[in-house]
């Protein structure tokens, strides 16, 4: 304190030296030749300038919102700074091929089966018409998913921790080939398989987990271009083409794929660019005040025919517009034109039709959960004539937890029952309750009904 008082006493009387002013700056020159106004800088790759009233995504390889993970198709996203060598969005041109055509249309007059997968690791084929069991395949490892190969005469088996496909010949009941995915330092988990335009590549959607010193940590997702005859990976790419994440799928004759666009109109594309080809209106009101047809997915002909399809849709009615109106419309894929559309009236209130499409009759379900307002977990099948949409009859039953329909009998005369459990539940062509069927093993995934 006394040194401080010293001090300052020395500076008033004058022993210490004055601040100096800070000098005023010199102006800098004018510029004789003013540097061009830089244009905006465009946006990252895979990034899209926000619309009005949106929230903008993120950058690939940038984290979401609290909460939230990294935009993309899996935890690491589609690529990034961690995958130098994955081509970007829209870098994929598929290698030539031959086509491979789905099954002709009058193979629905024969003799069909279900295919499912069964725990602890088998594939197997069940007959409907006796509700048997008729072959079971092993698989090498614990399966994840299934893919129906395009011909439907190969199933594609993501099996052992998700690091294999085993490709399984449905004729001979074996496994035909297998293909583990690996990367030095990493762990490789399979996602999804979508199979190429001739059979022999396939994309293979890959999550990336890296070894660390001290832990695992997610990189960057990736697809693979995958060559399973000579079982080597062609290519990698960080996010398909906009047509296949629109739920693309090939023609019958596989030589091009259908895709929908923003408005939900049909598009053809090249199989092997993905070159738009041409296009079946769908948005464009049929008449006045009508509804745009939104297609959902099923197609009576079961995708075999390459020259037309019959598919439900779904529309606004043009009177009460809160109302969903269904029906069939008929598309010519040769002319690429609305053929006929014919109205049933509003949709059925029902989820997860299963259709015969040899007999064109299709089963569904609704209610349970309390979906009535109330406490009434019963659910309701509802059996429909679908060459006029009329209602065939229906019931009401009471499930155990988790059950939910999963298949109708080719014939149309027995409806499944499954999920959470090893047992069937059948019902008759009139929802009666016939029987029960149990198997040696959970029933897991999807059910492929396949010729043979």
């Amino acid at each position: 304190m006394r040194s401080l008082t010293a001090a300052l006493l020395a500076y008033a009387a004058g022993s210490l030296p004055a601040q100096q002013a800070t000098p005023t700056p010199t102006p800098a020159p004018a510029t004789q030749n003013p540097a061009p106004t830089q244009a905006p800088e465009r946006p990252a790759a895979g990034r899209q300038d926000p619309q009005p009233g949106t929230t903008p995504a993120p950058a690939e390889g940038e984290r979401a919102g609290r909460g939230g993970r990294r935009r993309g198709q899996g935890p690491g996203g589609p690529g990034g700074q961690g995958d130098p060598g994955a081509q970007g969005e829209g870098n994929l041109e598929l290698p030539e091929f031959t086509p491979v055509a789905a099954p002709k249309l009058d193979g629905l007059a024969g003799k069909q089966s279900f295919w499912f997968t069964m725990y602890p690791n088998f594939l197997v084929q069940y007959d409907p018409a006796t509700d048997t069991v008729a072959k079971k395949v092993a698989l090498q490892g614990m399966f994840w998913s299934t893919s129906l190969t395009h011909d439907r005469k190969r199933m594609l088996c993501v099996t052992e921790g998700q690091h294999t496909i085993e490709v399984v010949d449905l004729a001979t009941a074996t496994v035909a080939s297998t293909h583990p995915f690996t990367e030095e330092g990493f762990i490789l988990r399979i996602r999804d398989v979508r199979e190429c335009p001739g059979g022999v590549h396939w994309l293979v959607r890959t999550e990336r987990v890296k070894k660390e010193i001290d832990r695992y940590s997610f990189e960057p997702a990736q697809w693979l271009l995958y060559d399973s005859a000579n079982k080597k990976v062609v290519r990698k790419v960080r996010k398909l083409p906009d047509a296949l994440d629109r739920g693309a799928q090939l023609t019958a004759d596989g030589t091009q794929w259908t895709s929908t666009d923003e408005d939900g109109n049909l598009l053809f594309l090249d199989a092997r660019t993905f070159k738009e080809l041409g296009k079946i209106d769908l948005k464009t009101p049929r008449y006045f005040g009508a509804g745009a047809i939104r297609l959902s997915g099923n197609d009576l002909l079961d995708r075999r025919d390459p020259t037309r399809a019959l598919m439900l849709y779904t529309s606004t009615d043009p009177v009460e517009t809160r109302r969903t109106n269904w029906g069939t419309v008929e598309l010519d894929l040769t002319t690429k034109e609305v053929v006929s559309v014919t109205d049933w009236g509003p949709n059925q209130n029902s989820w997860g039709m299963r259709i015969a499409h040899k007999k064109k009759v299709g089963v569904s379900m609704s209610g349970g959960f309390g979906g009535r307002g109330d406490d009434d977990n019963r659910m309701r099948l509802v059996m429909i004539d679908l060459t006029t949409g009329q209602k065939i009859c229906e019931a009401t039953e009471e499930f155990r937890p988790r059950r939910s329909l999963v298949a109708i009998s080719p014939e149309g005369d027995k409806v499944y029952i499954g999920t959470a459990g090893s047992d069937f539940e059948i019902f008759d062509g009139n929802l009666k309750r016939l029987k029960t069927v149990e198997l040696d093993g959970e029933i897991v995934g999807r059910i492929h009904t396949v010729d043979g």
